[in-house]
């Protein structure tokens, strides 16, 4: 997805004007025979939050008079794909995106998720936020699900094989907040926490006890709306010292082995 919609950038300029632009973390910048180039170079933190505490202890940001409900076949194309292209208009990949056509490319972004293309959705645990009007969303939260394996490592987000039809009753897998959107002339307000309450209990009724998340380096605001909620952040899967660490150990256990008296 980001490939698609993070463009190459080209442009000529003098290179104390290079110096000058604002950096993304999303993006390599490089000078290149009079050129600013810019390249794609999407990271993605992964996190984890602990649902235990919060079976007696909702998130206490949350906005009291928020009010939720199931999602509805019909908000995938008539309502979510236009609270989806306002709350990501200034976020990469989707800043990117040309303005007559950020619906369209949030109504892709969204029926991937309900397709399963991000891992088989958990309809139980996604919940669209309205406002005064039952039918004006303003909000929502998309929960799918994640292989149960180590999330710092490379390819732990893409299921080997589909899981089986059963994934659910047998509590497989980790769920995973593929989507939690805002409007924003309602950010700030304690919307998303109320999404993210609503899901956690689902969560914890149907026994899982981990809800993990993914934030995209340079999304500021998403990290610290994480922070804040409690999720924890993992090792990056790229971390040169965390594969340093895991050679050293991996030559540790080959010298006692060798050591070890046949």
């Amino acid at each position: 997805m980001c490939d698609e919609w993070m463009p190459f950038v080209k442009v000529p300029m003098a290179l104390e004007h290079f110096h000058q632009l604002p950096r993304h973390a999303a993006y390599k910048y490089e000078y290149v025979n009079g050129e600013a180039w810019l390249t794609p170079r999407p990271r993605y933190y992964h996190a984890i939050l602990d649902l235990h505490p919060l079976a007696d202890t909702p998130l206490p940001q949350a906005d009291p008079r928020a009010v939720l409900r199931p999602v509805r076949l019909a908000d995938w194309e008539e309502t979510l794909p236009v609270v989806f292209a306002a709350a990501f208009c200034n976020q990469q990949p989707f800043s990117a995106v040309p303005k007559e056509q950020a619906r369209a490319a949030a109504a892709r972004a969204l029926t991937q998720t309900r397709d399963g293309h991000d891992g088989p959705w958990i309809e139980p645990a996604s919940f669209v936020a309205v406002g005064n009007q039952e039918e004006h969303a303003i909000g929502a939260i998309l929960v799918t699900l994640l292989p149960d394996a180590d999330l710092s490592e490379w390819g732990a987000y893409h299921w080997p094989e589909p899981p089986p039809p059963d994934w659910l009753e047998r509590k497989l897998g980790r769920p995973h907040v593929t989507w939690v959107f805002v409007s924003p002339f309602f950010t700030g307000e304690g919307v998303g926490t109320a999404l993210l309450n609503a899901a956690a209990q689902q969560l914890l009724a149907l026994g899982y006890t981990e809800l993990a998340s993914t934030i995209l380096a340079g999304n500021d605001s998403s990290l610290l709306w994480h922070w804040r909620q409690g999720f924890r952040l993992l090792a990056y899967p790229g971390s040169q010292r965390r594969e340093r660490a895991k050679r050293e150990e991996a030559n540790h256990r080959d010298t006692e082995s060798t050591e070890k008296p046949n």
